[in-house]
């Protein structure tokens, strides 16, 4: 198998990697690709005040932090403890739902939307580690979307374009 190096960073890609169409000798890593995505659109959009929103991570609060680790496994999000109160559930470096246990606040809801690419592929997936999902269905702003709540009322809808 050919090693690979970034011609950006000069390492050896650890999460893949494109070549370039039109020069495949240049191959830039998932690193410095976006990397360079957030510099064109710093630089394509950047804001009259000077500061902009580069990003953003739901925070669902959670009745008991280990069960929902083990929930989000199942719907194939990496997961990680910070401690018995705090964990992570992150897919894809492109997003990261915190789950918080914080007796003082009570229970959520919460929600988050996820951009995807086949809405039926992540609906088939879920439903395949035991999970219950409604839709997806066809809507007539061209999307297909669908969704499941988590064990805490914490609700995640998905969609993805509708296919033509």
């Amino acid at each position: 198998m050919e090693e690979v190096t970034c011609s950006c960073c000069g390492k050896v890609p650890e999460t893949g990697f494109v070549r370039l169409s039109s020069r495949p000798e240049i191959a830039i890593c998932n690193w410095c690709l976006d990397g360079l995505e957030s510099q064109r659109r710093r630089q394509s959009e950047g804001p009259a005040d000077g500061w902009r929103i580069v990003g953003d991570e739901p925070i669902f609060k959670v009745a008991d932090v280990a069960r929902s680790l083990d929930h989000y496994a199942k719907l194939g999000f990496e997961v990680s403890q910070h401690d018995d109160t705090y964990a992570f559930a992150g897919r894809e470096n492109r997003v990261t739902i915190h789950l918080t246990h914080d007796d003082a606040d009570g229970l959520g809801p919460s929600a988050v939307y996820l951009h995807v690419d086949d809405a039926e592929a992540v609906a088939r997936a879920w439903r395949s580690a035991g999970l219950h999902v409604e839709g997806p269905e066809d809507q007539d702003y061209g999307k297909a979307e669908g969704s499941h709540t988590d064990p805490d009322g914490n609700l995640i809808r998905f969609g993805s374009p509708l296919r033509g």
